[in-house]
C-alpha cells in the first residue's frame, strides 16, 4: 500500500502502525505518531491498522530551551 510518510510517498507491506514502527524507527522512546491528522497513542500502535493512502506524521521530542 502506498503512504505518506512525513511528507513522502512510500509503499509499505505492514498492516499496522506498529509493525511498521517496529521495522522503520530506530527507536521509539520519544516518539509521537500521527495517522491522517490525529495522534495515536503508543498503546495503540499494534492495533492499529494503517490504510492504502493514509499520512503518517512521526514526530520526535527533543530536549533543549
Amino acid at each position: 500500500m502506498k503512504l505518506t510518510i512525513n511528507g513522502e510517498i512510500k509503499e509499505i507491506d505492514f498492516p499496522t502502525l506498529g509493525q511498521w514502527a517496529a521495522a522503520q524507527l530506530e527507536n521509539t522512546k520519544g516518539i509521537a505518531i500521527a495517522v491522517n491528522d490525529s495522534v495515536v497513542p503508543s498503546s495503540k500502535w499494534n492495533s492499529f491498522a494503517l490504510n492504502d493512502g493514509d499520512k503518517i506524521l512521526v514526530v520526535t521530542a527533543a530536549c533543549g530551551g
